[in-house]
């Protein structure tokens, strides 16, 4: 019984961790940025969050059409139950907290279109109109605080279940 993720689902994990990564310092620069700068900060910050969007549908796609490996058994039933229940918060959270900052960069009437990269404008299809920017943005903020915490207490429960517990959790990502 192979006891590891598929390489897909670890590229999917890293990929898309240190995009959410890169995200977070993006915005966190921007805020204290002069404001060209932080225009360009924030047009690669979008364009990364189209990119989290993306993958983790992708990601979400392929979750559905490979199971993840068997955990211990010596896991117990609650912390085999919270970590599910993480997993899935995250895949809402990976979709949720770029579709939200999406439609709040794409209804802004002062914002400039959403570019992908240079490549192309991926604006959504939505009128510029001040109420629906103003609920993608408070979206934005309140999903991006608990995505943030739910990063922090998934390394911390990956270390516990690795050092404490002696369980090889670490291994089961990395190849």
């Amino acid at each position: 019984m192979n006891n590891r993720y598929s390489k897909v689902a670890i590229a999917f994990h890293w990929v898309i961790a240190a995009l959410i990564v890169s995200n977070f310092v993006l915005a966190s620069m921007a805020e204290d940025a002069p404001k060209a700068i932080a225009g360009s900060y924030m047009a690669s910050h979008k364009a990364l969050g189209i990119s989290i969007l993306a993958l983790s549908v992708l990601r979400l796609f392929w979750r559905f059409g490979h199971k993840p490996p068997p955990l211990p058994a010596s896991i117990s039933g609650w912390q085999a139950a919270l970590g599910k229940a993480v997993h899935w918060l995250f895949y809402f959270l990976m979709i949720a907290v770029p579709v939200t900052g999406w439609l709040m960069a794409s209804a802004h009437p002062k914002a400039p279109p959403v570019e992908f990269f240079g490549l192309f404008d991926a604006t959504l299809p939505v009128g510029k109109d001040e109420g629906l920017a103003g609920i993608g943005h408070e979206g934005h903020e309140i999903l991006t605080k608990p995505l943030f915490l739910l990063i922090i207490l998934h390394v911390l429960a990956a270390l516990k279940h690795q050092f404490i517990d002696r369980l090889p959790f670490i291994q089961r990502i990395l190849r």
